[in-house]
Formats: structure tokens, sequence, C-alpha cells
């Protein structure tokens, strides 16, 4: 797969994620290439991160935590997309699909590096035109959600996009506790 197959792929994903989904499915990439792809995935991810921490400019007068340690970074943002799969894979069983853990990690994968690419343009957007990037995170939110929700209804063969949204809140009904025990502990 080469540079241009994967921006049509990209291209692909936002205009219609589903016939996307089934693309990727049908790569059937074995356990290798998705472990490799989840690491670096958690890597780039780390990253991104760090450039938000470190490049952004603190506005005179307010007081910044200092950035954690990069490793706690990594551990922190591994835990969490597997989690992720991991419920996606759970709570959408419960409901009655029928995605294996390969085809959830496929498509997280995905969806992460094409997220962590939206991460880096809003850290660039933050940066040179600040005000636009509200209007950028808004906008990847949404394309987000959308895309995630088609993920999971051909991962999990629902036929239906309201399954989807089932196992999104489900899922996030479970994931909040976790994230929270993950977070850096500041007053609620």
């Amino acid at each position: 797969m080469n540079i241009t197959m994967l921006g049509n792929l990209a291209v692909l994903t936002l205009i219609n994620p589903a016939s996307a989904a089934r693309e990727l499915l049908a790569m059937r990439l074995g356990r290798e290439a998705l472990w490799l792809g989840f690491c670096l995935a958690v890597v780039l991810n780390g990253l991104v991160q760090f450039g938000f921490e470190n490049l952004l400019p603190v506005p005179e007068g307010l007081e910044v935590a200092p950035p954690e340690p990069i490793f706690i970074s990594l551990i922190r943002s591994g835990v969490l997309m597997m989690f992720s799969v991991t419920a996606f894979l759970v709570v959408g069983r419960l409901l009655g699909g029928s995605a294996t853990f390969s085809e959830i990690m496929t498509l997280t994968i995905w969806l992460q590096f094409l997220q962590i690419i939206a991460m880096f343009i809003t850290l660039v957007l933050a940066i040179a035109i600040p005000f636009v990037m509200v209007l950028f995170l808004f906008a990847t939110a949404i394309v987000s959600l959308y895309v995630t929700l088609h993920f999971l209804n051909e991962a999990h063969k629902f036929g239906t996009l309201w399954k989807s949204v089932g196992v999104l809140l489900l899922s996030a009904l479970v994931a909040v506790p976790i994230i929270l025990a993950l977070t850096p502990s500041t007053p609620v």
C-alpha cells in the first residue's frame, strides 16, 4: 500500500465510511501488522500530545501544570486505545454483533491514524490561527462520531446505525470511570 492508496482510503473514509470499513476489513491484516499499527498509533499520538503540551503559548498569568513524562502519556494512550477496542467488541457482541477482535482493532487503528492527522492540523492551527482551531475541533468531533458509527455498524454487521449508537453510549458509560481513574489527579 502506498501513500496515494492511503490518501484515497482517507478520503473514502470521510465521504463513505461504510465502504472504507469494508475495504479495510477485506485487507484481513495479520496480527503482527495490527500490533505494529497499534504501537505506531500510540507513539504518534504521544508525539502530538507532547506538541500540544510544549508548543502552545501559555497566556501570561495562567498557571499550567508541568507536562507529565512522555512514558506515562504513552502508557495511558495505549491503555485507553486498547480499552476502547475491547469495549466496542464486548458491548457490540452483547447487542448482537459479530465482529472479531482483529476487525475492531483494524478499524480503530485506522480511525486513530486519521485522528492523529486531525490533531496535528489542530496543533498547527492553534499556533497559527487559534480562532479557527475551535471550529476545526468541532468539525473533527462530528466527523469522527459519524465515521465511528459506520465502522461499528460494518464490523458488527448490525444493519442499523442505532445499534452502533448503543455500542458507543454503553461503552462510554463503562469508560468514564476508567478514564477518570487514569487521568492525573486534579480537582473535579
